[in-house]
């Protein structure tokens, strides 16, 4: 099971608390944080969790809900991070942050 089949994972990204905290994190950081370390201006989507979220940490608020471990990225850069490479053709992600699985 991954991480995003797992039902308390789920409800966590589903939670009103997550739901600020990303509206919160987007209002702070409208542009993609990498896209301006490159002198563009790209509007951020998706908030990535720099320390990934997995089966083991989920519920470890400082991985979790901490602000400071998140990121503010467009869709290109949230999907180089996570599917760089095969797999990259194979999913990608839609604005909610959601795996989105092509063809």
């Amino acid at each position: 099971m991954t991480y995003r089949d797992n039902p308390e994972i789920f409800k966590m990204y589903n939670s009103s608390h997550w739901k600020k905290l990303r509206k919160l994190k987007l209002a702070v950081s409208p542009f993609c944080e990498r896209c301006l370390e490159k002198g563009l201006y790209v509007s951020a989507y998706i908030i990535h969790h720099k320390d990934y979220v997995t089966n083991l940490n989920y519920s470890d608020g400082n991985v979790f809900f901490n602000i400071d471990n998140l990121e503010s990225l467009c869709l290109d850069c949230h999907n180089k991070e996570h599917f760089e490479g095969k797999t990259k053709k194979e999913y990608t992600f839609d604005k909610q942050g959601n795996v989105i699985k092509k063809g």
